[in-house]
């Protein structure tokens, strides 16, 4: 039988298909419909701005958590800042922002402080079942994930900024671009990152290591941790 004669009978198989199973087939207007919002969110308080907004995540709210850089924002946009005001617009909004779904802010919090290290270029954000906010960056020195709080409060850090070990480091991360929590397992999984290049898993109470695949080819972790870990993805 020719190619041809088989590539038709699939063809043919394939278009019959939902029909011998008694299902619609589909059609282009069944596909999903998206439109720009574009009074969402509602205006910031404070004169408030945001910079290059680098991740978004919803939590068991509904509500929606946005990071933004406020370091990205030009001069030209901050000049209520220069002293005098050069322009009535405007400040750099707190980093970490929640809004309802309606787009009303909640409230914002985070940056530098004593006691961890944040992120020069943020990148990444989950909110986990209990409400705890995990955030990453990837600037040349940022190695590190932060966990607060819903309202801000510090609760822990997994790397550290300016320190990498490499691929196959336990400790260390390589500028990481974005992390997801099983939450039934309580395992942190990194994609680290934008140096490094793996896989990474902790434990999400304690931060303690338990396995990595990838890694340029290399893998640490007991056998068959690849295929469980993908299974839990």
């Amino acid at each position: 039988m020719s190619i041809h004669r088989i590539f038709s009978y699939l063809i043919a198989a394939v278009s019959l298909a939902p029909a011998m199973l008694g299902l619609s087939p589909a059609r282009a207007e069944d596909a999903p419909k998206f439109q720009v919002e574009p009074f969402w969110p509602k205006p910031l308080p404070k004169n408030w701005i945001l910079g290059q907004v680098a991740g978004i995540a919803v939590d068991k709210d509904d509500h929606i958590w946005v990071v933004h850089r406020p370091a990205t924002l030009v001069d030209d946009k901050k000049g209520a800042m220069q002293d005098p005001p050069t322009t009535k617009c405007c400040t750099p909004a707190a980093p970490v922002l929640e809004f309802d779904a309606d787009g009303n802010l909640l409230r914002a919090w985070g940056g530098p402080a004593d006691g961890y290290d944040w992120p020069k270029m943020e990148h990444g954000i989950f909110v986990d079942k209990e409400g705890n906010v995990w955030l990453a960056g990837n600037d040349a020195s940022d190695h590190q994930i932060l966990k607060f709080s819903s309202d801000g409060k510090f609760l822990q850090q997994i790397g550290k900024a300016g320190s990498t070990g490499g691929s196959n480091s336990e400790t260390q991360l390589g500028r990481p671009a974005h992390l997801q929590i099983d939450e039934a397992a309580n395992e942190l999984y990194v994609a680290d990152g934008y140096l490094n290049r793996r896989v990474i898993v902790f434990d999400s109470r304690t931060g303690a290591y338990k396995r990595h695949w990838g890694a340029r080819g290399r893998h640490a972790g007991e056998p068959g941790d690849i295929a469980a870990g993908l299974r839990k993805i």
